[in-house]
């Protein structure tokens, strides 16, 4: 196997979108499991945000070579690609968007999450590691991208953990509820009372 160092830039790009396409089928697969709502509306929307994210790599391309991104899967080398050294290396990254939530739309960010700060690190980490700066570029804005969409991802699920704790009613939150634990707590009352009587003797 290659080393790592001498990924060439196009095999970083491919590698790159290859990964966007996964994160693609995995927000739009989650989408369609999830109850109609907020949670699902977001995971619809970063699943149509694929190709905008492809784009994005696309455009690295262009502006670093000053040329459009060849069609890469009618290039002659495209089985090197996929087994690449990058490649490789990127395909472990798919271990959270391989598990389904079902219905669960904590669990559903939890994996959406897990994922983004995994690529975010993965970016991070190897973006020094090439003997093309090219790819050091393209690393860094990709960790700086997956850091952008992380976050909006956390922001979404605090959301969540707000409305759920909102929809709980806690006897001191609720005056009718607070009534009712006051008459059940029996001794209380019955104290005060005995007091009163002390007084007047």
């Amino acid at each position: 196997m290659k080393s790592l160092k001498k990924t060439t830039f196009l095999e970083a790009i491919a590698a790159a979108i290859d990964h966007e396409k996964s994160r693609f089928d995995f927000f739009s697969k989650t989408s369609d499991s999830l109850k109609s709502g907020e949670v699902q509306e977001l995971f619809h929307q970063m699943a149509l945000d694929g190709d905008a994210n492809i784009k994005f790599i696309q455009d690295i391309y262009k502006q670093a070579e000053g040329k459009e991104l060849p069609n890469l899967k009618q290039l002659s080398q495209i089985e090197k690609f996929h087994s690449s050294t990058i490649q490789k290396l990127m395909k472990k990254l798919d271990r959270n968007k391989s598990v389904s939530s079902g219905t669960d739309e904590k669990k559903a960010l939890e994996l959406a999450i897990r994922e983004g700060e995994d690529a975010r690190a993965f970016y991070a980490k190897l973006r020094h590691k090439f003997e093309d700066p090219k790819i050091n570029l393209l690393f860094e804005k990709l960790a700086h991208f997956n850091e952008s969409n992380t976050a909006l991802l956390e922001s979404q699920s605090m959301s969540l953990e707000q409305a759920k704790s909102k929809s709980q009613s806690f006897f001191w939150e609720d005056d009718q509820l607070l009534d009712e634990v006051t008459k059940s707590s029996g001794p209380a009352p019955k104290k005060k009372a005995a007091k009163k009587k002390g007084k007047k003797k």
